[in-house]
């Protein structure tokens, strides 16, 4: 929650979003097109203004999509082990990242999957059998690094495994497979968030609450679809079913040992002449209403996300399609009102 001065107050955090993605690099440059481009020269203090306005806007919680691109880390110091670094306008943007994350007291969770050295192979959206072993392996190692690199500071909060599912076998099995086999073993008991596509559209939700416990997952938290529409009705139409999902498993995955929240997509696409889309900011009174609907239905709510499509633009952060300021000028309202 964010205070008339713009510093945060205290409030109940289920009536806001208090978590967002960010990315240093963005795998799809068509989504990413008003922020990649720009941020992939950002310099420390572009990075470290990032993450305090997210703080500013009510923000605890930041999870990297991936510490990795298309194989090569983005964070130095594991050259034999993960690869060797992006070269990025800023020595180290990650480290400035979680360095501004632990002076402001926040935890980060960093993605380290599908984002990196599977989309080397195949579209990052399908994720059919059979699987190299080496997508394995280097995905521990990534894994490996980023806690032997940023597993004692107070901002650590877990691992991110960006392969979306939506709880097909085939995808169940490569969560066991990845979680059981390879990386419990390598990192212990490290927080492991995902953020699978929506419940709506599954008609066996009973089961999921075993299967995500059995998979490894610590923290689950669905995509709304909230952005997969241009029609406002017809996306929170897909917010409620999704939202209808939610309230019937809180209570199965509780008892499963699983924390639940809720992934409020804040965006709308716009297609390009290539038939590519863009990702823009969303119309606010319908995130709004997304908040509302989920909000006290789980233990928390994040989005995608504040970087490019809710920032604030300022000198340090220059991004964003031209009616992200605006969107931010009226969620900042919503903040403000919030009880």
């Amino acid at each position: 929650m964010v205070s008339a001065a713009g510093a945060p107050r205290a409030v109940a955090k289920r009536t806001m979003i208090t978590g967002s993605f960010f990315d240093l690099i963005h795998v799809n440059s068509w989504d990413a097109t008003y922020w990649t481009d720009t941020c992939r020269y950002w310099k420390e203090e572009n990075w470290r203004a990032l993450i305090r306005d997210m703080h500013e806007i009510g923000m605890d919680t930041a999870i990297l999509q991936s510490a990795a691109f298309w194989g090569r880390p983005l964070f130095p110091g594991y050259e034999k082990t993960v690869g060797i670094p992006v070269r990025m306008g800023c020595a180290d943007p990650l480290g400035a990242c979680v360095a501004e994350a632990n002076r402001l007291g926040m935890k980060v969770f960093f993605g380290a999957g599908l984002r990196g050295r599977v989309s080397e192979v195949r579209d990052y959206s399908d994720m059919r059998p059979p699987w190299p072993e080496v997508w394995f392996r280097w995905n521990t190692a990534l894994a490996e690094a980023l806690v032997d690199r940023y597993g004692k500071m107070a901002c650590f909060a877990g691992l991110y495994i960006p392969y979306e599912i939506d709880f097909a076998d085939y995808q169940i099995e490569l969560y066991e497979k990845l979680v059981g086999k390879y990386l419990r073993p390598a990192v212990g008991p490290v927080k492991l968030l995902a953020s699978p596509g929506g419940l709506g559209r599954h008609n066996n939700l009973d089961r999921l609450p075993a299967v995500v416990a059995r998979m490894g997952i610590d923290i689950l938290a669905p995509q709304d679809y909230g952005g997969r529409s241009t029609d406002t009705d017809r996306a929170l139409e897909a917010v409620k079913l999704n939202a209808a999902g939610l309230e019937r498993l809180r209570g199965p995955l509780k008892d499963s040992g699983v924390a639940l929240w809720a992934n409020c997509e804040v965006f709308v696409f716009e297609p390009t002449p290539s038939g590519r889309y863009l990702t823009l900011p969303g119309p606010v009174n319908r995130v709004i209403e997304q908040i509302r609907i989920q909000a006290p239905l789980v233990d928390k709510l994040i989005c995608y996300q504040y970087q490019g499509l809710m920032n604030r633009r300022t000198r340090l952060v220059n991004i964003g399609h031209p009616g992200v300021q605006g969107f931010y000028n009226e969620y900042r309202k919503f903040c403000l009102s919030t009880p």
